[in-house]
């Protein structure tokens, strides 16, 4: 059973602890906060975590912790699949088995969400007040964990990112690499946002909470940039030094708009990595560290 002993000690639970998770407890427990995480492997939390390992697809192991009591949580959950049943398993029923289990309301909870609540696809501006309407499931099932921490009564905040990218995550350049780069037709905006900037922007917010400013309900989670996947592309060929080429294959994401990070700023958060030029350079500079290419 966890409970408040009455120290004094600020406590952060974050749920489905992985590298965003990580990156908060290295913000935290340097401050003397007790930072708990909570991930079906905890032998994969960093040193300083307080483990708690459960599978919150398996109700009974998250039972097994007893009642949860902290200061925050943080959301973060990924499914075990991209399939339906693994997003309704995890961000439907998973997410009710934690929030039945946590026993004293925290000061707030913010959950990990997506642009992918978003539809639209005609390069729409897109803020926090547009319509979201999905058309899959991953969307969807998103769309109902929002609403689902809405309506525990805490006080709470959805946080909509953009595609996380950062230094380690060679997917994007691995594309380019390899000639599998979009076509240079139709146009197709993305949202990113560096993984520094996750974590960055959720503990500014923590931040804010406990100073007792008040907190928006909703936030979208990228950079100053809604770039086209073609422009992205064609900036890390540049910089790879090699040619920008298609397989011909047609753009498996769905959607294209461009997302505004307008109350993002507003809260006062500055960028680290404002554009995904910005962002890349690190990444590019880790790629040719590990690969020995200069």
């Amino acid at each position: 059973m966890l409970v408040d002993g009455g120290s004094g000690q600020k406590k952060l639970l974050i749920v489905g602890c992985g590298d965003i998770g990580s990156g908060l407890a290295e913000n935290y427990l340097p401050k003397g906060w007790q930072v708990q995480g909570l991930r079906r492997n905890a032998a994969k939390l960093a040193p300083g975590i307080t483990a708690l390992e459960a599978n919150v697809c398996d109700p009974s192991s998250v039972a097994a912790l007893g009642p949860l009591q902290t200061d925050y949580v943080v959301v973060t959950l990924t499914p075990g699949g991209n399939k339906a049943e693994a997003y309704q398993a995890v961000f439907e029923q998973g997410l009710a088995t934690v929030l039945a289990a946590i026993a004293v309301p925290p000061k707030h909870i913010f959950f990990v969400s997506s642009t992918g609540v978003y539809a639209q696809s005609k390069h729409e501006l897109i803020d926090e007040e547009s319509e979201t309407v999905p058309d899959r499931f991953s969307g969807q099932s998103l769309l109902k964990a929002e609403r689902a921490i809405a309506a525990t009564g805490w006080p709470y905040s959805n946080i909509r990112f953009g595609g996380i990218y950062g230094t380690g995550r060679f997917f994007m350049l691995n594309k380019v690499l390899d000639g599998d780069c979009a076509p240079a037709e139709p146009l197709h905006y993305t949202n990113r946002i560096h993984r520094d900037d996750c974590v960055g922007f959720i503990a500014h917010l923590i931040d804010q909470a406990e100073a007792g400013e008040k907190l928006e309900n909703c936030y979208l989670g990228v950079d100053d940039e809604a770039a086209s996947i073609q422009d992205v592309q064609a900036w890390l060929a540049a910089q790879l030094g090699v040619t920008y080429a298609s397989k011909g294959e047609p753009i498996a994401r769905t959607g294209s708009k461009r997302c505004i990070n307008r109350r993002l700023r507003e809260s006062g958060y500055t960028m680290k990595y404002p554009t995904f030029r910005d962002g890349f350079a690190p990444v590019l500079r880790a790629w040719r560290a590990s690969t020995g290419k200069a």
